[in-house]
């Protein structure tokens, strides 16, 4: 059975809602949780054993236009920060770890610049690197590389495959991303998705990212192809990076930040 996990909602400072699930323990250290693309805060059910383990209260939001949060057009990478500060204050947090895992890295790093004052650490795992840079880019693998490419040279066309009915297809049948998923993955990976609800949670948050029509995914897909407008250099909080050597989709041998 999937981890029951109860949707929480508060208000910033715009009137927006913003969603968010915990897992691990309610008593434990903070930690708040990127979530990945296309995605919602629902994937940090794959963290919650191993957090009440360690101790930790793991915070997962939906970004703007995934899951349960309302969406808001035109944000930029650097809007993120803003919302993460919004909830801390909503649940009475001065100081806090984070985690961007894939996806979510780009946002994480956007906090370590902006919120160095209220970070512990900053951790990503597998980050997507910025490929708004033609080598970055080049260093995906394949079908990463095309999808990302069609973003960055023809939004239009990028719009297009993720509006009309695909949203509403991938919302009612998950599993279809399952076996794209699974495409080229290592055999470590393929044994580490058959474990308990793994595939499960990810195929439901498969259906959060699509319930609000992709409008989440859509402006992931631009912002990520596009200049981040964050000045790596000007990064203060410690930052540990995790990758395996497998991944298959983003490669390790360009790190977000060098």
């Amino acid at each position: 059975m999937l981890v029951n996990e109860e949707v929480r909602r508060c208000c910033t400072s715009d009137g927006r809602a913003l969603a968010w699930r915990e897992f691990g323990r309610g008593d434990g250290r903070p930690v708040f949780y990127c979530h990945g693309f296309p995605s919602s805060g629902r994937e940090a059910a794959l963290l919650d054993a191993p957090a009440r383990a360690l101790g930790l209260r793991l915070i997962a939001p939906d970004r703007p236009g995934y899951g349960s949060s309302d969406d808001q057009p035109g944000r930029a990478l650097a809007d993120w920060p803003a919302d993460l500060v919004c909830l801390a204050d909503h649940l009475g947090l001065d100081r806090f770890a984070l985690i961007g895992l894939s996806g979510g890295g780009p946002y994480a790093v956007a906090c370590a610049w902006r919120m160095t004052e209220r970070l512990t650490t900053c951790t990503l795992i597998c980050p997507l690197g910025p490929v708004y840079l033609s080598e970055v880019l080049a260093a995906m693998n394949p079908p990463a590389r095309a999808s990302l490419a069609l973003a960055r040279r023809w939004p239009w066309l990028a719009r297009q495959v993720f509006g009309g009915p695909t949203p509403w297809v991938l919302a009612r049948w998950p599993g279809l991303v399952e076996r794209v998923r699974t495409l080229n993955l290592p055999p470590r990976d393929h044994v580490a998705l058959a474990e308990g609800d793994n595939q499960a949670i990810l195929n439901s948050t498969i259906s959060d990212a699509m319930a609000n029509g992709a409008r989440g995914a859509r402006r992931d897909l631009h912002l990520y192809t596009h200049d981040w407008q964050i000045p790596f250099d000007a990064i203060q909080a410690p930052i540990t990076i995790w990758h395996g050597d497998a991944d298959a989709t983003v490669p390790h041998a360009r790190p977000l930040v060098s």
